[in-house]
């Protein structure tokens, strides 16, 4: 071999040494690239995730409120509810007692008395017609 050809031959291995390094170096920055764009990609999702995850912890406690006072209303209503069911029960006693006093009136027996007769009877009471 000639000085020439290894001169060559020496230029075209680093050539192809080059080639490879710099392919390598290209490939690799690509992959690195897209790595990096995988990374930013998913830390703006957990961004975003989190985001959401504050709101719905915002929204549980509110409704957590919410509950706390509804159960609070509810107590006060079930109070009312006992005071209406005694009040209903003793209306319900006053009518019946009422009831009872009707039934008792309608069983009475009358008797017919002339106006003449009533006066006689409120006049021996000391009061005249």
């Amino acid at each position: 071999m000639t000085g020439n050809t290894k001169i060559y031959l020496g230029a075209a291995v680093v050539a192809v040494l080059a080639i490879g390094i710099l392919g390598g170096a290209f490939w690799s920055n690509y992959k690195i690239a897209k790595l990096e764009s995988a990374v930013a990609k998913a830390r703006r999702e957990a961004d975003r995730i989190q985001q959401t995850a504050v709101k719905a912890e915002i929204e549980a406690a509110e409704n957590i409120q919410k509950i706390a006072l509804l159960e609070q209303e509810l107590g006060e209503i079930q109070k009312i509810a006992r005071k209406q069911d005694e009040e209903y029960k003793k209306l319900t006693n006053y009518s019946a007692r009422a009831r009872g006093d009707v039934e008792r009136a309608r069983r009475t027996r009358t008797i017919n008395a002339t106006t003449d007769e009533l006066c006689a009877k409120l006049e021996e009471l000391g009061h005249g017609c």
